[in-house]
């Protein structure tokens, strides 16, 4: 599966549709509450080295990142989003690339940050984005993974977002396991203040 996913281009057709709506939904954190005292503790764990943020987005997440006196990767799918984060980052490494396939070496992040982002794939290839997730770690390195529970696989749109995304939903437990088969040791499984979504802190 290290092709990728089919269904990937048509997700990055409908971000890349709505890149500049999605910016102003995701420009900061009062809409998601909780969540940017998530990524302080998670980065207040790591160890020293560089933090990959994995479908960085318009790159809210990876500018606190920045901010934390991190080097920060940014990468994601859809290039239109990965401009904006570059731009907001003022130009910093940026990559282009599938979930499914990082382009990265083995052991080359302390630490990887996929809010929201393995979520739009199918459970098979989930399975094997967090082998690419633990395969980028450094030994002790950590991943912090938000996900959706309690939904209907498939795809769908909302008025706010009206062009469709695939969704894939698991139970928090479901996910704990399928991060241990991928050889990734899970430290933290929490529900989140926000509607549906949990967050698994893994380590390799």
């Amino acid at each position: 599966m290290s092709s990728g996913w089919p269904g990937t281009a048509r997700v990055r057709r409908s971000y890349a549709s709505l890149a500049e709506r999605y910016t102003a939904m995701t420009a900061g954190y009062d809409r998601f509450p909780g969540l940017e005292q998530e990524l302080k503790t998670f980065l207040d764990t790591l160890p020293d080295g560089p933090v990959l943020d994995l479908g960085c987005g318009a790159g809210r997440d990876a500018q606190l990142t920045a901010a934390a006196g991190r080097t920060v990767v940014i990468a994601d799918a859809t290039p239109e989003l990965l401009c904006v984060a570059a731009a907001r980052l003022g130009r910093p490494a940026a990559v282009c690339c599938d979930a499914v396939a990082l382009p990265f070496r083995s052991g080359c992040f302390a630490g990887i940050i996929a809010s929201g982002v393995l979520l739009h794939l199918p459970k098979p290839y989930t399975a094997a984005a967090l082998a690419g997730v633990r395969r980028a770690l450094v030994p002790g390195g950590r991943a912090l993974i938000s996900m959706k529970y309690g939904g209907q696989d498939g795809w769908r749109a909302t008025e706010e977002f009206p062009a469709a995304r695939w969704f894939t939903y698991y139970e928090p437990a479901e996910f704990a396991d399928a991060c241990r088969a991928a050889g990734l040791r899970v430290t933290q499984l929490d529900r989140s203040t926000r509607k549906d979504w949990f967050t698994a802190t893994t380590e390799r």
